[in-house]
């Protein structure tokens, strides 16, 4: 009889479902969902600027979806084209700005490459900031007006 339950209490113990990851452990496969359901894409809306450290000063830069979307360039549609290329964890934009190579990844941060040396960035969509209303005194101190971009 203690055999039977011995055995049926291993049987019970092989069968249980294994532990969870910890919670400081990341998963990539949730992470990679998460940041596809709930954070902005790079290119999402059309171009993207983005602020990056070089030589203990801020740069920034843009990169612009252009020739009928098939490409990325600098600073706008009729700049230097550069290639495109879709990884699970970053859009890689490579030729657009010489020396520099950007991984950019969902939610607005990512990596610059320059001489062998990465370097971290901040990057955000450029589409909402210019369809911002921008409201100010006016000179003659009469109350508001509100300028569209």
């Amino acid at each position: 009889m203690r055999i039977v339950l011995v055995l049926s209490v291993l049987t019970l113990a092989a069968c249980a479902p294994k532990m969870p990851p910890a919670v400081d452990q990341e998963v990539p496969a949730v992470k990679r969902l998460w940041a596809s359901a709930f954070s902005d894409q790079p290119f999402d809306t059309g171009p993207v600027s983005i602020l990056t450290e070089e030589h203990g000063e801020l740069h920034t830069y843009t990169l612009a979806p252009c020739r009928g979307g098939k490409t990325v360039c600098a600073g706008s549609i009729h700049g230097r084209a550069g290639v495109l290329q879709l990884s699970e964890d970053y859009a890689v934009v490579t030729g657009a700005y010489a020396g520099r190579t950007f991984y950019l990844s969902p939610g607005g941060d990512g990596w610059m490459k320059k001489n062998s040396a990465y370097v971290p960035l901040a990057w955000d969509d450029e589409g909402p900031v210019s369809r911002w209303a921008v409201t100010r005194v006016t000179d003659q101190g009469q109350g508001l007006e509100t300028l569209t971009q």
